[in-house]
């Protein structure tokens, strides 16, 4: 009984945690954010931050891939192997994160961009390892790795490349972008 006590009260305070530093994001940047900021608005004391999480870092990669899994395994739930349509989800699960993201947080989505990067990229290629793996179960693990770097780099750099540049919609930037490629694939740019 007691050990079932503890493991509420442990997803109370980590959601505590979570929630007192999701609203820090929002006001402050997140260089300026600090432990003891945390720990305030949480109602924790600094060794109960330190018990779930080494530091900010940590705390800020444990957020986003939470709030990016739930997501994007909502997104996939009907698109689990590797094809088209999966990567399609992807994208459209990374472009509604980046918004999400920098629109709750836009005093601190620049500060974090470069962990958020390095956080999305290694998602994404465990995503699409997972399911080559799945599909080709017969190919070598290094070509399915190399693949699913370089596929995965492609679905972030598409979505940073939609966020920064187009004033189109996701799924319009994607119906082109795939246009484009079929059509270098097939004949070169003309």
């Amino acid at each position: 009984m007691t050990g079932e006590n503890t493991d509420l009260r442990s997803i109370r305070t980590r959601k505590f945690i979570f929630d007192s530093f999701v609203e820090l994001l929002e006001k402050k940047e997140f260089n300026s954010i600090t432990i003891s900021d945390i720990t305030t608005g949480a109602m924790i004391n600094r060794a109960t931050f330190y018990r779930h999480f080494l530091d900010k870092f940590d705390l800020l990669e444990k957020v986003i891939k939470e709030d990016l899994l739930e997501n994007v395994l909502k997104e996939l739930s009907n698109n689990e192997e590797f094809s088209e349509e999966m990567l399609k989800s992807l994208f459209l699960s990374i472009t509604t994160f980046h918004m999400s993201l920098s629109t709750r947080c836009q005093r601190s989505y620049h500060d974090m961009s470069v962990n958020i990067e390095a956080l999305l990229k290694k998602e994404l290629e465990q995503i699409i390892f997972q399911s080559l793996l799945k599909k080709y179960q017969n190919e070598s693990i290094e070509m399915l790795r190399m693949n699913s770097t370089m596929l995965g780099w492609m679905v972030y750099g598409a979505s940073i490349d939609w966020k920064q540049n187009s004033n189109k919609s996701p799924e319009e930037y994607l119906e082109d972008a795939s246009l484009s490629i079929r059509k270098l694939l097939k004949s070169g740019i003309n």
